[in-house]
């Protein structure tokens, strides 16, 4: 467009003119752009003598408008003008009356009709204030943009500009966010309507801003059966929310996805973290200013009011009560808006259709793992992981602590070694040990109870082989949803009218013991019945003296003394750490929230749960046996006192061989 540049900055330096300072508008001033579309086309059509009628009774009409609706003229080049105004509404009306003059004005004939000039005008209101005779500020740029992007006989405004004249919704027409050449972030743009004069124009000349979805720096994995789970989860509800552990590339995935729906959005997709604000977060993903003394969520909410769009809010399990009301406000308020609520665990709202990212299926745990490393320099492909990821049921977890001893050595010498010792093996950084503690430290007392009966089953369980382990009463069934939302269980569907629920081999492991190591990959040898799923969990506090005198007799042996057991490590993150009966001093222990549990080996073969080398009282009187009925968070204990009695009294029968320790005969 030719002109405008130059004339803002002739602008700058006054040159349009000797013009008084006091009569410049100072403070929130409107900006006008104008100028004729295809000029140079227009000119060469005419020619010389005829342009110049055309040109003279064009300023001729627009300056009747301005002076009428109080407009500055800072400066007049070839076919543009640039117009100063006091307030945005005298502006818009300028707008609209010089376009309504233009139309009806009496122009020259060349053959086909009246060759009349086609002009397009760019309005913006901010903050300015006059310096030697003109405006050095932004703001002129950016409504010498919008006019750039305008066609012929159309107004384009800035929302701001819309916003500050207070006009109808009848006259504006929301066209959505554009980058503006050489303007940082992205500004919406809105036409503003003319009885009389058109209405349909085509988009604006510059590019749309439709998302602020980072770019990724390497394609990612890709994971057609979860897209395709998110898309029915969308079909039946306007808000997701996809959960999944640690290092499972649930913000990658979520990204990706959101990528490729652009087309489904008219007004874009918007990724934003939660953040300490998440009103402010929302603020900065969509490059819209705050607004005072008004709260964020309500500017975010009047922005999506009338659009269809997506927004991705990542990190949101660790939004308050307070912050998830606020989002179920923005959906309600904005019918055609899409939430995906990304987290650790799944938010909870009224409506919120629930999809975790369970174990990688296919080859796709084959591929994170290469993915790994390949980000520490490895040349491992997808094809030289697929045996690793397969022995470890790509559980995403254990491929993050696998890719440094696949990147130093090979896939295969850490399968061989993870088949010796696997426990040793995914822990040896204490990285896989610490996700699991700290995914287990987020959920209750029954869920911990049921994750250990379902580690003691390698086939897992059906729900009413759950109810006869562990009781309804005990909350079993609540207990197992926490489970499957946290990614600890995952649910195997042999048939359309079974559900087998089971824990992933690499936690089982750790949970468990290495009795369930791997086997050959190609030869899985089949497992033997577990004595520790035949039982019923009862929750017992640990100081109950029977439950003491059992710890004794199977750690310790008889009479106190050394048993074979008493060497034994605890293996599970959700094992204590304590002194010995005899007063002895305490063993190393590790910092964090102490687990609940150890599963050690019998005499027999079999597995027993019990106190980790503990024959007194817990450490921390959060962590109370399976569940001590008062918290369902274990690590925040009520204060002022320790564990409260038992829900139900453990049954006297005598305990099968094997049995769990903490329950005793």
């Amino acid at each position: 467009m030719a002109g405008l540049p130059a004339a803002a900055g002739r602008a700058d330096e006054g040159a349009g003119g000797p013009i008084d300072p006091a009569l410049l508008p100072a403070g929130d001033v409107t900006f006008l752009f104008t100028d004729i579309e295809g000029s140079t086309r227009l000119a060469s059509g005419l020619g010389a003598e005829r342009y110049r009628v055309v040109l003279h009774r064009h300023r001729a009409l627009v300056r009747e408008v301005l002076k009428e609706h109080g407009g500055v003229e800072i400066d007049t080049e070839g076919d543009s003008f640039f117009v100063a105004f006091h307030d945005a509404a005298s502006a818009c009306a300028a707008a609209s009356g010089i376009q309504a003059a233009l139309q009806s004005a009496h122009w020259p004939d060349h053959g086909s009709g009246p060759l009349r000039p086609r002009v397009r005008m760019g309005l913006h209101t901010g903050e300015a204030w006059p310096s030697a005779g003109g405006y050095a500020t932004p703001e002129v740029h950016k409504t010498a943009r919008i006019c750039s992007a305008a066609h012929g006989d159309q107004i384009l405004a800035s929302a701001a500009c819309a916003a500050a004249a207070g006009l109808p919704p009848t006259r504006v027409r929301r066209l959505g966010d554009f980058e503006l050449r050489g303007l940082p972030g992205a500004t919406e743009l809105v036409q503003i309507d003319t009885p009389g004069l058109p209405e349909s124009f085509p988009p604006p000349a510059s590019r749309p801003r439709r998302h602020n979805l980072p770019h990724a720096l390497k394609p990612p994995v890709e994971r057609p059966e979860d897209a395709r789970e998110l898309d029915r989860a969308f079909a039946v509800s306007r808000m997701v929310a996809l959960s999944g552990l640690p290092g499972c590339g649930k913000t990658v995935f979520a990204k990706a996805w959101a990528r490729k729906r652009l087309a489904c959005y008219e007004h874009g997709v918007w990724y934003s973290d939660t953040g300490p604000d998440l009103g402010r977060a929302l603020l900065d993903a969509l490059d819209l200013r705050s607004e005072p003394l008004r709260d964020p969520m309500a500017t975010v909410t009047d922005h999506f009011r009338d659009r269809r769009a997506l927004l991705v809010v990542d990190g949101a399990d660790r939004l308050g009560a307070e912050r998830r009301a606020e989002l179920l406000v923005l959906l309600e308020s904005c019918p055609e808006l899409h939430l995906l609520a990304v987290g650790r665990r799944p938010v909870d709202l009224p409506g919120a259709v629930k999809r975790s990212l369970d174990l990688p299926a296919g080859t796709v745990g084959a591929s994170m793992l290469a993915g790994f490393c390949e980000d520490r320099g490895a040349p491992w492909t997808a094809a030289d992981c697929r045996g690793l990821a397969a022995a470890v049921e790509n559980f995403p977890p254990a491929l993050l602590a696998l890719a440094d001893l696949v990147a130093l050595a090979s896939p295969q010498a850490a399968l061989r070694r993870l088949r010796d010792d696997p426990v040793a093996v995914l822990d040896s950084g204490g990285r896989f040990r610490a996700a699991i503690d700290d995914a287990v430290a987020a959920i209750s007392g029954p869920a911990r109870a049921v994750l250990l009966e379902l580690a003691a089953r390698e086939r897992g369980a059906s729900v009413d082989e759950v109810l006869d382990l562990c009781r309804q009463r005990d909350g079993s069934l609540e207990a197992l949803v926490e489970l499957v939302d946290a990614a600890l269980v995952v649910i195997e569907r042999p048939a359309m009218d079974q559900a087998v629920y089971r824990v992933p081999a690499p936690l089982r492991w750790l949970l468990a013991g290495p009795d369930a190591a791997p086997g050959p990959v190609n030869d899985p040898a089949p497992a033997a019945p577990l004595d520790l799923a035949e039982r019923l969990v009862h929750p017992v506090p640990f100081n109950a003296p029977r439950l003491r005198a059992v710890a004794l007799h199977r750690c310790c042996g008889p009479a106190g003394t050394a048993g074979p057991l008493s060497p034994c490590r605890p293996r599970s993150a959700l094992a204590v750490g304590a002194r010995p009966a005899g007063g002895g001093p305490a063993g190393p222990i590790r910092p964090g929230p102490p687990p609940l549990f150890r599963v050690t080996r019998t005499a027999r073969g079999g597995r027993s749960v019990g106190p980790a080398r503990e024959a007194g009282p817990v450490r921390s009187p959060g962590w109370v046996g399976a569940w001590d009925g008062t918290t369902t968070n274990p690590a925040h204990p009520p204060s002022g006192r320790r564990a409260s009695r038992p829900p139900c009294r453990p049954r006297r029968t005598p305990a099968p061989r094997g049995a769990c320790a903490m329950l005793g005969p």
